[in-house]
C-alpha cells in the first residue's frame, strides 16, 4: 500500500498561505496513493472540510515542545555539531538563537516523526513523506533511517535575507539524504542550487498556480476615467504595502479629473500605519478601502464581483509565483509588480508591468501610464497565460503522478 505523509504548517487547521496552495493538492494525492496522512504543526483555524476518504489528519505533532523538551533536545550532540558548522554564518545574537532554536526542533520533531511512523505501522518502503516547506521537518527526516522524503521551498524558507537564520549544515544535511527539493520558482530553484552545488540535481522546479476562477472579472465601465486597484497582501515591511499606498496618492494627485480607487486585503503589524496613513493627506480623488484579512474566498468575490483594473504588488522579495498575481491572472486581471522572486516568471509587459524591487512613485506612475490604454489586450492575454501555465489543477495532478513514482 502506498501512503504519503505530509507535513504542513497548519494545513488543515487554517492559516495564511497554506488552505490556497495545498487544498488543491490534496484531492490529486488521493487519487495517486491509497493513503494520505496530513500531520500539521499548528492549529491556526477549525478543520477544513470536504477531505477524501483516504485522507487521515494527524494531530500529534501539533503540541509544542515544552521545556523538558527542549532540555532533552539541547542534551543531544548533534545540535552543536550542526552549530559548530553554521558558525561562520552566525554573527548576531538574534541569529544564534534562531539557530539553536532550528536545531532543537529538528531534534525534537524527529522524535514525534518516528512516533507517527510506529502508530500506523508505517512500511518505509512504501511511504513517501512530503514536507510543504523546507524546514525542520524536512531535517528531522534526513535524521530516520530508511525514510524516503521529499521537500518544497517557497520563499522564507529558501532567501537567507527572509529568515532570522537559515542553518547551512541542516540543509545541506538534509539535501544530502532527500529524495528531491521542489521549490515553486525558478528563482527559488537557481538560488538553491547555487548555495548547495553538490546537490542541485536534487533541485527541480514545480510550479503551484491557482485553481479556477468563479468567473471572469466584470468589465471596465464606460467612463475611462474611472480606475480600481486591488492590493492583497499582509501588512510587513517586506510587502511594501505603505510604499504602494504612498505610489498611489502620487498617481492619483497628477489626475485630479480621474476616480481612482485603491481597496487592500490583508493585516498585519504596519496596520496601525496603513490606516494612519489612508486618512493623511488623501487626494481628493482618490477613495481607500481598507478590508483587513480575508479569507481567500472573499478575495475571490472582490476580483469576480467588482471591476478590477489592476492587481498591485510591490513586495520585496517572493520565492513563488504569488497566489495573488495567480488569482488576478485567472480572473483577466493585469497586474503591476515588483519584479522579485518567481514574479518575472509570470508578469511582463504583454499581462501588465514589472517594476524594481523598490519602486519610487515616479516608477509607478510611468508603468501605470504606459498600462492603461492597454488595459483591454492585457485583460484577454492574462486569461490566456493562467490557462496556459498557472491552472493549479493540472499542475496538482502532474506533481502527485510524478511523486507516486517515488515509491514502490
Amino acid at each position: 500500500m502506498a501512503v504519503v505523509v505530509l507535513f504542513t504548517e497548519s494545513y488543515p487547521f487554517g492559516g495564511y498561505t497554506e488552505p490556497n496552495f495545498v487544498g488543491p493538492e490534496i484531492a490529486a494525492l488521493a487519487a495517486e496513493f491509497d493513503r494520505v496522512i496530513i500531520a500539521p504543526v499548528l492549529v491556526r483555524g477549525p478543520m477544513a472540510g470536504g477531505l477524501p476518504a483516504n485522507v487521515t489528519v494527524d494531530t500529534s505533532l501539533t503540541r509544542r515542545p515544552g521545556a523538558v523538551d527542549k532540555a532533552a533536545a539541547l542534551a543531544r550532540p548533534s545540535l552543536y555539531r550542526h552549530l559548530a558548522c553554521d558558525y561562520a554564518y552566525i554573527h548576531t545574537v538574534a541569529q544564534l538563537r534562531s539557530a539553536v532554536a532550528f536545531s532543537a526542533y529538528t531534534v525534537h520533531y524527529r522524535t514525534k516523526i518516528r512516533r507517527l511512523i510506529s502508530k500506523y505501522g508505517l512500511d518505509l518502503r512504501t511511504t513517501l513523506f512530503y514536507t510543504f516547506w523546507f524546514e525542520y521537518q524536512a531535517a528531522a527526516l534526513a535524521g530516520i533511517s530508511g525514510a524516503r522524503f521529499i521537500t518544497r521551498a517557497h520563499g522564507h524558507d529558501i532567501y537567507d535575507s527572509e529568515s532570522p537564520f537559515l542553518s547551512h549544515s541542516w540543509r545541506e544535511h538534509t539535501l544530502s539524504r532527500a529524495l528531491a527539493c521542489y521549490p515553486a520558482s525558478d528563482s527559488g530553484t537557481a538560488y538553491i542550487r547555487a548555495d548547495y552545488p553538490a546537490h542541485a540535481g536534487k533541485v527541480a522546479t514545480r510550479h503551484l498556480g491557482s485553481v479556477a476562477p468563479d468567473g471572469v472579472n466584470p468589465p471596465a465601465l464606460p467612463d475611462d476615467s474611472d480606475v480600481t486597484l486591488l492590493s492583497v497582501a499582509r501588512v510587513e515591511p517586506e510587502k511594501g504595502v505603505l510604499r504602494q499606498l504612498g505610489c498611489v496618492k502620487h498617481w492619483a494627485r497628477l489626475y485630479p479629473q480621474r476616480r481612482v480607487r485603491w481597496i487592500h486585503v490583508g493585516d498585519g503589524s504596519e496596520m496601525e500605519s496603513l490606516r494612519r496613513q489612508a486618512a493623511e493627506d488623501v487626494p481628493a480623488n482618490l477613495d481607500v478601502e481598507l478590508c483587513g484579512a480575508l479569507p481567500n474566498s472573499g478575495v475571490r468575490a472582490i476580483l469576480g464581483g467588482r471591476h478590477v483594473d489592476f492587481v498591485v504588488m510591490m513586495s520585496r522579495s517572493e520565492g513563488g509565483r504569488p497566489i495573488a498575481l495567480c488569482e488576478a491572472l485567472s480572473y483577466g486581471v493585469p497586474v503591476i509588480a515588483s519584479g522579485v522572486g518567481g514574479v518575472p516568471e509570470i508578469i511582463d509587459a504583454e499581462v501588465g508591468a514589472l517594476l524594481s524591487p523598490a519602486p519610487v512613485p515616479e516608477e509607478f506612475v510611468s508603468a501605470a501610464d504606459a498600462a492603461m490604454p492597454r488595459r483591454q489586450a492585457m485583460r484577454a492575454a492574462a486569461l490566456e497565460r493562467w490557462r496556459r501555465d498557472l491552472d493549479a489543477e493540472p499542475l496538482r495532478r502532474a506533481f502527485a503522478r510524478e511523486i507516486r513514482g517515488l515509491v514502490p
